[in-house]
């Protein structure tokens, strides 16, 4: 530490350490950007929970779904198969008046379809997703004429519920503790 000059106006002292104004204000924004920036890069290496219970399931689905395979013109239309052939699938589906399905490709496990059918309806949807979820391609059948699409927002909201459907039954979330021992 310096000590004063002696005759030094109080105004040359150099201030005391942890003193300075405008020096904590930078330190706190330092460390905030930092903070940030480090919760930003973790976050997006690891993805949120959603995509952590879609890997589950996948999972799950590959080691304890049922062999099946996806019909050569779903296949087609979807883009995982361009010259429409079956492709080999691992699936759970629940029947009823409306089917609805989890597949995952055994061939290329990125390939992941979510369908459903409605057939008193005449109506099918079935959505290629990622493996981090992410919708790629939509393919609607009505009346028995299919035809792939560009994913609407109404698809968005559509598999959104669906995608959940399938995650609470394949990986599904811990409940959560409310602190109370």
């Amino acid at each position: 530490m310096m000590l004063p000059m002696e005759g030094a106006s109080s105004l040359l002292q150099p201030a005391p350490p942890g003193i300075m104004p405008g020096a904590r204000s930078l330190i706190a924004i330092l460390i905030f950007g930092f903070a940030t920036l480090s919760l930003a890069h973790a976050q997006k290496g690891a993805g949120p929970k959603t995509d952590k219970r879609l890997a589950l399931s996948v999972n799950k689905t590959l080691e304890q779904g049922h062999d099946a395979f996806l019909p050569p013109h779903i296949s087609h239309l979807l883009g995982i198969s361009p010259d429409e052939q079956k492709v080999p699938v691992k699936q759970f589906a629940e029947m009823g008046e409306i089917i609805k399905g989890f597949e995952v490709s055994a061939t290329n496990h990125n390939d992941i379809v979510i369908f459903v059918e409605n057939h008193s309806q005449g109506e099918s949807t079935f959505y290629l997703l990622s493996a981090r979820g992410t919708v790629r391609k939509v393919v609607s059948i009505q009346a028995g004429v299919g035809y792939a699409r560009a994913p609407t927002a109404s698809d968005r909201t559509d598999l959104a519920a669906e995608k959940q459907y399938w995650l609470d039954r394949l990986a599904p979330a811990p409940p959560k503790q409310n602190g109370k021992h």
